[in-house]
């Protein structure tokens, strides 16, 4: 963590001087077609405004008065980025330097769960902050708490002697360690994000205060007073008391109204996901979801949008993900936004949006036909087809429409879909999922993710567990074991067939191939259930290459052939050198042999005849990766891949 610290501050050090601040090279690079009046936040104008406020900030004196905070965050992983970081920092020298207060130094600290514990406590002590904030979810809050109790050990909570010997004693320590700490600076500690606001009392044993709600904020308001007792949304011990401050509207309104742009142009986003959003909340009420639990959706101001969607695309970012919960709950904003990204396209940024695709018109399936192959990719949730288990968890989608949607989009093949369905849902059991399964899945969506339920604390979902007999993880992310319709065996059963299809249809390599191997089940799901079994005997839980795929399907066909024949000998009406010649085939569309750029290969048709085809390595399309391939006879022109 230490090293890529370093290497970040040495990649960065062209664009800001040593007192981390911009310098006139970067900042030219905003003056460029006209974007620095439309990017340029009040700390950056404040900084810019008269060279004796620049030397003020820049004074080694001041920065050393000034008070460090440090906002941590631990990824999935290295392509994951944290929005939520990047507005708490913006917001909060946006809101100072209105005030013309001196803002402190607020450092973002990004790691990964998967790096070392060690790698990440250590750094962040070495960067010796005043205040330490974590942005806790389901998939780190383990790490965070730990982190969180370990700092706590080492630094005294700036509460009062008596508190810091009673929270060194809470938290496991001794009265030796409380006198140790007694010599280091006081530092603060707490924690924001949906698993800390539904869980604030196992925070508190760590954290000086825990911030709920919208934090942009609370949090500039905590920067400029370094006291929480009145913050809104804040939740603390006073008096051995558990206190809630109400929140305030401004927190949820100011999104629409007063938030800045979370990004300056600073960030390091290569080989990184970008994350943004133009709205707020939810207009569904799903049981199992947290967003059902706010009123209304905010939508950020269209014209603030644009202009935020072209900092993206001057700057040519790989991908930008929206995080809007349903990006078109408003149909006129979403086709808005849609319209002006085919209108602006740079041919190298995409786009990923959430939608319900039933919303979807025929305008907005006429717009989304035109744009170019790559520019989007859309997730489409659908959850379950059971109507019972639908009405259980009030989701009011229309799954006929979705169809004929998906079906829609997916046949003019210039983006990719992604759909899922949950486990563990009321009312679906082993049986009703499998068609669920089968339904969905014969959508050929590029991505399909089979998902398992998380039971959050505050949703209806959790409130009525043991009406539903559900039991699950007694620690985060809070996966289902156990419901009145489905056995811990069946849920383990479901979660290896989710790995294989994860294996081998998500990974995009074997979309010929895939389809006809199935015709010797007596249906998809039935296919996966045997390849799982198969998967385990030959390979445990061990890794398979992309390369060593192909192969292990065909012995799987070979085998499951030779289980289908019945005893008269009487062989199934499939024929298994034809899903040979489509796994060489599917092989040849991603893996060029020896490096080459192109190569031409002769394979044998269903009737016997043979066909050679050509492969261009040097042009893949942008959505299924493949590359593109053409029948080389006389006069003949490169064929699309549903032709051939």
């Amino acid at each position: 963590a230490t090293k890529n610290a370093l290497r970040n501050w040495s990649r960065n050090r062209k664009k800001r001087n040593e007192t981390g601040f911009l310098t006139e090279g970067t900042k030219r690079e905003f003056m460029a077609e006209g974007t620095k009046q439309e990017f340029m936040t009040e700390e950056i104008k404040h900084e810019c405004k008269t060279e004796d406020v620049k030397q003020e900030f820049m004074t080694e004196e001041t920065n050393k008065n000034r008070k460090k905070i440090v906002l941590a965050a631990l990824n999935a992983s290295y392509v994951h980025s944290n929005p939520a970081l990047y507005a708490l920092r913006r917001s909060a020298y946006t809101f100072l330097c209105k005030k013309d207060s001196t803002p402190p130094q607020i450092e973002l600290a990004e790691y990964t769960i998967n790096d070392r514990y060690e790698d990440i406590l250590f750094d962040l002590i070495e960067r010796e902050a005043d205040v330490y904030g974590f942005s806790v979810y389901i998939w780190n809050a383990q790490l965070c708490r730990q982190l969180l109790e370990d700092l706590r050990r080492l630094y005294p909570t700036g509460r009062g002697r008596e508190t810091q010997k009673s929270a060194a004693l809470f938290a496991g320590g001794s009265e030796a360690e409380a006198r140790g700490r007694e010599s280091r600076k006081a530092v603060y500690l707490f924690a924001g994000g949906p698993e800390a606001e539904t869980h604030p009392e196992q925070y508190l044993t760590s954290c000086d205060f825990v911030m709920t709600g919208p934090g942009e904020y609370p949090f500039s308001i905590f920067c400029e007073k370094m006291v929480w007792e009145e913050l809104p949304g804040a939740v603390f011990y006073k008096d051995g008391k558990l206190q809630k401050v109400p929140q305030a509207e401004k927190a949820r309104r100011g999104f629409a109204e007063e938030i800045p742009f979370l990004y300056d142009g600073t960030e390091d986003f290569e080989h990184r996901i970008i994350y943004y959003e133009t709205s707020r909340g939810c207009p569904f009420r799903c049981t199992y979801c947290l967003s059902s639990g706010e009123t209304g959706v905010i939508f950020r101001d269209m014209d603030t949008v644009k202009k935020e969607l072209r900092y993206f695309l001057d700057r040519k970012a790989a991908l930008v993900k929206f995080v809007d919960r349903t990006f078109n709950a408003n149909a006129a904003k979403a086709r808005e936004i849609w319209d002006f990204i085919r209108e602006n396209d740079n041919g190298i940024t995409g786009f990923h949006f959430e939608i319900g695709a039933d919303l979807l018109k025929e305008e907005d399936l006429a717009l989304l036909r035109q744009l170019r192959p790559g520019l989007i990719q859309l997730e489409i949730g659908i959850q379950s087809t059971h109507p019972k288990t639908l009405e259980a968890i009030r989701r009011t989608a229309d799954n006929d429409r979705i169809f004929r949607a998906v079906t829609a989009l997916l046949e003019n093949e210039n983006m990719a879909l992604h759909t899922d369905l949950i486990v563990g849902l009321p009312f679906e059991s082993y049986a009703v999922f499998k068609k669920s399964f089968n339904d969905v899945y014969a959508l050929r969506a590029h991505q399909f993710q089979v998902g398992f339920l998380k039971v959050l604390a505050g949703t209806e979902m959790d409130r009525k567990a043991r009406e539903y007999g559900i039991i699950c993880s007694a620690r985060p992310p809070y996966t289902v074991l156990e419901t009145k319709w489905i056995t811990p065996h069946e849920v383990d059963r479901i979660r290896r067939i989710a790995d294989m299809v994860e294996i081998f249809w998500n990974a995009g390599l074997f979309r010929h191939a895939l389809p006809y191997l199935e015709t010797l089940f007596e249906s998809p799901f039935a296919m996966y259930e045997a390849l799982t079994v198969y998967y385990k005997e030959q390979k445990g839980s061990g890794a398979l290459s992309p390369r060593g795929r192909g192969a292990f399907l065909e012995a799987f066909a070979e085998n499951a052939f030779a289980k289908s024949t019945p005893a008269n000998g009487s062989a199934p009406a499939f024929d298994l050198s034809h899903l040979g010649e489509l796994l060489r085939f599917d092989e040849r569309l991603h893996f060029h042999p020896s490096r080459k750029m192109s190569a031409r290969d002769t394979f044998r048709k269903k009737d016997g005849t043979t066909v050679t085809i050509e492969f261009d390595y040097t042009n893949t399309h942008p959505v299924t990766k493949e590359a593109a391939y053409r029948i080389p006879e006389s006069g003949e022109e490169a064929h699309s891949e549903r032709e051939a």
